[in-house]
């Protein structure tokens, strides 16, 4: 989620309790705690930084209350002697630990994925119930914020709307996919990995991805949904990346690795030659890999998305390799920039925990 709806959403908290500290900074420190895991991005610098990191430790779990002590902490205008109305400590440290997991289903209801069970697990939650901006659910936090600050009723609602709304939307989702699935299956098409993934503006409109077994091979298709989660354009198809060529790249490379544990559902094509590296002998392979799921069925939508900096696919993996055996890999997020040039690919060692520490260094 945007970080502007992660600060309102702790601002809107702040202002909903009966008895809040009065200080000024009580609602910019709702805010804060509301949007402090996002801090994660200041120690990312380079794009296998980024996967390894953001929505990561700390997105976790288990990190909430030893995060929320820090707060607490560094929350003393919350908690100093002679404040009216002014919290104890403990009291301070439960409500960061609540602005903290605010945070954390704020980021699960989208399609990004957020590793929230580290350090037992890597695994990504994503619930596919929001887009990652969602006006539906951002203007009423900011309208609260300006116009509800002492309607403490009104508050509440909001409160109940950042929970209710996404929940519905996460299960009309369920819904789409059931249906779809079976209409696909009717149709004698041989599908798997269905998946329904919330477009801008959902619930109005939403997108399809699904992997289809085709004489040549497989292909991932996307179709565009309406609110009833009917087809409302053509089906486009894109070449899948074979798992067996994910397992092999995985198994030679942490970036490769990474980078496919973030997917959802990874297509691949021939890297254009603007992109190649300048040393690569004649019999050279070259790769483009990317994902789906940050596209967009609106064609408006998808014109906006040309008009940003740096307007290129979101998340790309390229790799170099003769006879199967990887020669070179680059990584290259467009939108904020990180690009880990062509390098030489470092094989994964170390499993679990091991491996994260070691695709920091």
């Amino acid at each position: 989620m945007d970080p502007l709806t992660h600060a309102a959403s702790g601002a809107v908290a702040m202002l909903a309790c009966p008895r809040r500290p009065l200080t000024a900074w009580a609602v910019p420190l709702a805010a804060l705690a509301a949007a402090a895991p996002d801090i994660d991005i200041i120690f990312a610098y380079t794009p296998l930084d980024f996967l390894l990191l953001h929505r990561g430790i700390t997105h976790s779990l288990a990190a909430v209350p030893l995060f929320g002590l820090l707060l607490a902490v560094l929350f003393w205008p919350l908690w100093r002697a002679g404040l009216t109305w002014r919290w104890s400590l403990g009291r301070v440290w439960l409500f960061g630990c609540l602005m903290l997991l605010l945070h954390i289903w704020l980021d699960v209801i989208t399609t990004y994925g957020t590793m929230i069970f580290l350090p037992f697990s890597h695994e990504r939650v994503r619930l596919n119930g929001v887009f990652i901006i969602d006006l539906l659910l951002t203007v009423p936090l900011l309208w609260a914020v300006w116009r509800w600050r002492a309607r403490q009723g009104l508050l509440l609602l909001t409160l109940a709307w950042i929970v209710a709304y996404p929940a519905a939307a996460i299960a009309l989702n369920h819904w789409h996919t059931g249906q779809n699935e079976a209409r696909l299956t009717s149709l004698g098409r041989q599908v798997t990995d269905v998946t329904v993934l919330p477009d801008a503006f959902s619930p109005f409109y939403w997108r399809l991805l699904y992997a289809e077994t085709v004489p040549e091979g497989r292909n991932i298709c996307e179709q565009s949904l309406n609110a009833m989660g009917q087809p409302r354009g053509p089906v486009m198809s894109h070449t899948a990346a074979r798992p067996e060529a994910v397992a092999g790249l995985s198994a030679q490379s942490v970036m490769a690795k990474a980078f496919f544990d973030f997917t959802l559902l990874p297509v691949q094509s021939p890297l254009p030659l603007r992109d190649a590296p300048r040393h690569k002998a004649e019999k050279t392979e070259l790769r483009l890999y990317y994902d789906l799921r940050f596209g967009s069925g609106l064609a408006w939508v998808r014109w906006l998305m040309q008009q940003r900096p740096n307007a290129d696919i979101p998340f790309q993996f390229m790799t170099a390799s003769e006879e199967g055996r990887l020669t070179q890999v680059r990584m290259r997020f467009s939108d904020s920039g990180r690009d880990s040039g062509w390098q030489l690919p470092r094989k994964p060692t170390q499993p679990g925990w091991g491996q994260w520490l070691a695709g920091l260094y």
